[in-house]
């Protein structure tokens, strides 16, 4: 009896070692459930100054690899977060090494804090992750006026984020874009109705938080009302406080109220707000805490936009405004974004000197720690099996759909007044397309768009094609309307027409016209192309020219499908947004 008895206990000491060690085996590689907790109040008591402010600091550096430039700010300067830009970003399986690399060399490293890994995942034109599929931005989401589409996409991208080891996205874009010159919003913004922004917004938010992914909802107070872009000068808003209530602020009170885990601020001026002459809200306790934390509430991170942009550095020196941003009531400080890695060392030695003189507090900085610690804790970054999140194949499947769905929903038909519409099988067609680039320094070039001929010749029979610059000259010009007399039609794709500087495409619209060729004009960006040549009769809205929205506009122009977008903004003198 003793001998069965003593197996009977043995037997059930195996079982209760083995569920200790499934659990154990769970607890780390499992991304479900209770998430690893972190004593915040013992690790900040541990934490040196130097760490503290390291934490304070996101940054960028060059580089496929973890190279030595990463490591210098992680080992050295105890770095709490860096963001990838497309300088980083080859294919998924090498941005996946490189997470994971930054996060073991950061858990090895000062107090042992994960990194926040942070990207301008917008969609659209800003989007540096271009793996195997590409969403629409927030105009063309706004042209579809579904917040479940919203939160289904931002979700599909917060999931390919998280399984490459991106943990922050820096969206969503909650800009109106009141102003039709805006030239660095613009195609960024859901539209021109503030109520319709937040709504989106805050499902975006909700999407990406299904993800598993950090919110940062940005420009704040609003970047929509500008004619200037940051990047190379310092805007200003100009109007009163109750015109700023019922625009630009609405929907980040919206966004606040949904959730969102951080804010990023706006190189803007305010005198409204801030009445000191060329202080950009960004440096300005008046705007980010009078204004944000104790009139709006809100109690998550407040992150900078990147401090070495022309309205900062024209103004200030990056040290200097680190500074008075963190002195503002800023968490945590974005530089490096462009290309100098060395700028988040004169941060962190600027922010190291202010805090030793007493220009920032104990206090301060313990604020803010607290705040970046709690996000990383919430988003249990460290759980080292949460760090990678790979997808499923049900998941992949459903973000292909996804993304052709929004792009198909998004195509606005502005107006077919001759019914040209559909194409005709029999019908000689020429598109004519414009090489993508960048408009501003957020976006990332892209590639030509003819590949829109090519989605074309899968429903008609003779499909030409022909790529121009997107400021063509009238050599250019000149060529494209002889080689159009030999087609019965001419669809002609535009891209930022309505800027001075790409004039060319107005010229080449009118020149068509003249000819006996009136185009069917396709808008890839922003739909104010329309203004400039009003007498076009067939005019659609794509938004961006990502392959999945040019097969979504080849399958309207051929009748496969319905455009059922409207318009997000208004088109002056001819369309008002619905």
């Amino acid at each position: 009896m003793t001998f069965f008895a003593g197996r009977r206990h043995m037997t059930i000491g195996l079982l209760v070692i083995a569920v200790i060690v499934l659990a154990i085996w769970t607890m780390r590689h499992l991304p479900t459930g209770k998430a690893k907790q972190i004593d915040i109040d013992v690790l900040m008591r541990r934490m040196t100054l130097e760490q503290k402010i390291g934490q304070m600091v996101l940054a960028g550096f060059p580089g496929y690899e973890a190279g030595a430039e990463v490591k210098t700010l992680v080992e050295q300067y105890h770095l709490g977060g860096v963001i990838l830009m497309t300088r980083n970003i080859r294919d998924a399986e090498q941005v996946t090494r490189l997470t994971q690399k930054l996060q073991m060399l950061a858990g090895r490293n000062g107090a042992g804090i994960p990194l926040f890994i942070a990207v301008d995942q917008e969609g659209g034109y800003v989007a540096r992750i271009r793996f195997d599929r590409r969403y629409p931005g927030n105009m063309a989401l706004g042209a579809a006026r579904s917040p479940d589409l919203t939160r289904r996409v931002a979700e599909a991208m917060g999931r390919e984020m998280r399984a490459a080891g991106i943990n922050m996205n820096f969206a969503p874009v909650v800009d109106v874009n009141s102003n039709p010159n805006n030239p660095v919003i613009g195609v960024r913004s859901y539209g021109e109705q503030p109520r319709l922004v937040a709504e989106l917004g805050a499902a975006y938010v909700a999407g990406l938080h299904d993800a598993g992914v950090v919110a940062t909802t940005k420009h704040f107070p609003g970047h929509g009302d500008t004619a200037q872009d940051s990047h190379i000068a310092l805007p200003t808003v100009p109007h009163e406080r109750q015109r700023l209530e019922q625009v630009e602020l609405y929907p980040f009170r919206e966004v606040i109220a949904a959730g969102t885990d951080a804010i990023m601020t706006a190189h803007v001026t305010f005198p409204a707000i801030e009445p000191t002459a060329g202080l950009p809200a960004t440096l300005s306790d008046k705007v980010l805490t009078n204004l944000l934390r104790q009139e709006l509430g809100f109690s998550g991170l407040v992150i900078t936009d990147a401090m070495e942009m022309k309205a900062i550095v024209n103004n200030f020196g990056v040290g200097e405004a680190a500074v008075k941003a963190v002195q503002a009531g800023a968490d945590i400080v974005l530089v490096g974004w462009p290309d100098d890695w060395r700028m988040a060392v004169q941060v962190f030695e600027a922010l190291t000197q202010a805090a030793r003189q007493g220009m920032i507090s104990p206090e301060r900085i313990d604020t803010s720690l607290r705040r970046i610690l709690e996000v990383k804790q919430r988003f249990q970054l460290w759980d080292e099996a949460s760090w990678a999140l790979p997808l499923t194949k049900e998941q992949q499947t459903q973000a292909q759909q996804i993304s052709e769905e929004a792009a198909l929903a998004a195509i606005t038909l502005v107006r077919d007044q001759n019914k040209r519409l559909p194409l005709e099988k029999k019908q000689r067609i020429l598109v004519v397309a414009p090489s993508i680039s960048g408009v501003s320094a957020a976006e990332d070039a892209d590639h030509p768009s003819v590949v829109l001929a090519d989605v074309l010749r899968s429903h008609l029979e003779t499909v030409g094609k022909i790529s121009y610059p997107s400021r063509p000259d009238q050599a250019s010009i000149t060529q494209i309307v002889t080689e159009a007399a030999r087609y019965d039609i001419v669809v002609l794709a535009t891209y930022y027409a309505w800027a001075t500087a790409y004039s060319g495409q107005v010229q080449l619209v009118q020149d068509l016209i003249a000819a006996g060729r009136e185009p069917i004009v396709i808008a890839l960006r922003e739909p104010y192309d329309l203004i400039k040549f009003p007498s076009v009769g067939t005019y659609l809205a794509a938004y961006s020219a990502n392959p999945e929205t040019l097969a979504a506009v080849a399958a309207v122009l051929t009748g496969k499908a319905e455009a059922k977008g409207l318009l997000p903004v208004s088109l002056p003198g001819l369309y008002q947004a619905p």
